[in-house]
């Protein structure tokens, strides 16, 4: 029996799985780390800290499966995207991260996106520019850290250098390299026009691969770190994303996919090259040529939870105690609704200045009541990013769950609510693991594509929850009065 290894590195840890080729799951772990926060809106990581973290997740791992390691076969990788690393000559840290969160870049983000409106280009850029995107990032550094922009040799994205720590080769692949926005998103290359325009060295960007290429082997060195066996071959990957797609078995367009995490995003595959063209969501490579995904963005989903559960109800409460007791509760939480927005927001209106609101509240509204119009509010704003899909012609009567979301069966009949469309869930485990270890699979030829890979390896939950007509009428009606909450304080949030 051949065994395939899934590397998974998120905002708050990183996630491995092994599973054999028939898709069973033979071991997982999980080691976590803290986000740094230098400077209010700021976020930073040490990637020293992802390596140690994915290197004790593997050996724990490979220990407690008792496995010859010598059986696995590769290797693939997922990882939060967008984020900022920095190499100097000798492969050697620069800086921490700047990662996805990260809010400094405000005036850098404005002036590159003033720059793509000035030049045209929105038809091979298919997006605007965020805060923590790497190219607003790298800007920032090199105007407010010159020193380090010059030491610096490569740049890389948060998962590149999980691999680059077991290959000991520096290079990137085209899915997470589009999320950088230095990157022609039409033609699968480096941006170059871009770059120069911002005076940023072209030599920072590493050859850019395909996410099923074979990136190198696993050394001794890192072999003797996570006890994996050397000359082990090491697929690229992709971002998340793309990742937690494949875990959920979405391969083909038309399928819709929700995805709670930290953030969120909902996203959808297409065989042709569709943008927004008011740029309020991202059009990304997808993991095949020819390909793309479509996607919204809402920076603050599990955050929203995880804040309110720990920084203002300071409950012991599990997140599934904490949301089911939210059942009792009616939909529309009795009034009460909550903009999402405690770190800004990205789709639909790229504003890193907006902030959170609870509105509505009154001396009947409990805790609960709290904790319910988090969920709604948070599904609000992706369908603000379902709606927007829909309006580019993407019809699609299924979605697909993932992540926290998928895990809370009140969180789920909100979706089916909210959105209006019945919401399916994989049998899955940690959908973006083993969208990582599959297409390590297809990468060393062990699967024929991608889609024979998730026929089968991917099966679905047979319990599927349908929109209630009366709760559909109830939350469109809050939902009007959600979109009215940014429009009416928009300008208040610059005070």
């Amino acid at each position: 029996m051949k065994y395939l290894v899934g590397i998974d590195l998120g905002t708050s840890s990183v996630k491995t799985i092994l599973m054999n080729t028939e898709g069973e799951i033979i071991g997982k772990e999980q080691e976590g780390f803290e986000i740094n926060i230098p400077k209010k809106g700021y976020a930073e990581q040490s990637p020293e800290n992802w390596w140690n973290a994915t290197a004790k997740a593997l050996r724990k791992m490979v220990k407690k499966a008792d496995l010859n390691p010598s059986l696995i076969s590769g290797i693939g990788l997922s990882g939060q995207m967008h984020g900022l690393v920095m190499l100097d000559k000798k492969g050697d840290l620069v800086r921490p991260a700047i990662i996805w969160s990260d809010q400094r870049s405000k005036e850098q983000a404005s002036r590159i996106n003033d720059l793509i409106q000035k030049e045209k280009v929105t038809d091979s850029m298919f997006n605007s520019v965020s805060t923590g995107f790497a190219i607003s990032s790298l800007l920032w550094v090199k105007e407010n850290e010159p020193a380090n922009y010059n030491l610096t040799d490569k740049v890389l994205l948060p998962k590149d250098y999980i691999r680059f720590k077991l290959t000991g080769k520096i290079a990137v692949e085209a899915t997470d390299a589009s999320s950088t926005l230095a990157f022609n998103i039409r033609e699968r290359k480096w941006a170059f026009f871009l770059t120069k325009k911002l005076d940023i060295r072209d030599e920072l960007f590493p050859e850019c691969y395909e996410p099923c290429e074979i990136a190198g082997e696993v050394t001794r060195e890192a072999a003797n770190q996570t006890y994996l066996t050397e000359q082990t071959p090491v697929v690229f990957g992709g971002g998340d994303q793309f990742m937690q797609a494949i875990g959920n078995g979405v391969v083909t367009p038309g399928v819709i996919s929700s995805n709670i995490g930290t953030g969120g995003q909902i996203a959808v595959m297409v065989n042709k090259p569709l943008y927004d063209v008011e740029l309020r969501t991202n059009t990304f490579c997808h993991i095949a040529p020819n390909s793309w995904n479509i996607q919204g963005s809402s920076l603050n989903s599990g955050l929203s939870l995880r804040w309110l559960k720990e920084k203002i109800l300071q409950k012991e409460d599990n997140f599934k105690t904490l949301t089911a007791r939210t059942e009792k509760i009616k939909p529309g939480s009795d009034g009460l609704i909550f903009l999402p927005y405690l770190t800004g927001e990205r789709t639909p209106h790229l504003d890193p200045n907006a902030k959170g609101i609870f509105f509505g509240l009154t001396l009947e509204h409990s805790t609960d009541h709290f904790v319910r119009a988090v969920m709604e509010g948070v599904i609000y704003s992706l369908r603000d990013s379902l709606e927007i899909i829909k309006s580019l012609g993407i019809q699609s009567d299924k979605i697909i769950a993932s992540g926290g979301g998928a895990k809370s069966k009140v969180w789920l009949q909100i979706q089916a609510d909210i959105f209006n469309k019945p919401v399916y869930t994989t049998n899955s485990i940690e959908e973006a693991s083993i969208g990582a270890a599959i297409i390590a699979g297809v990468g060393i030829g062990i699967y024929s594509s991608l889609e024979q890979a998730c026929n089968k390896i991917i099966s679905y939950n047979s319990e599927v929850m349908y929109p209630n007509e009366e709760n559909v009428l109830i939350y469109d009606y809050y939902y009007n009065l959600f979109k009215e909450l940014y429009k009416r304080n928009k300008e208040l949030f610059l005070v």
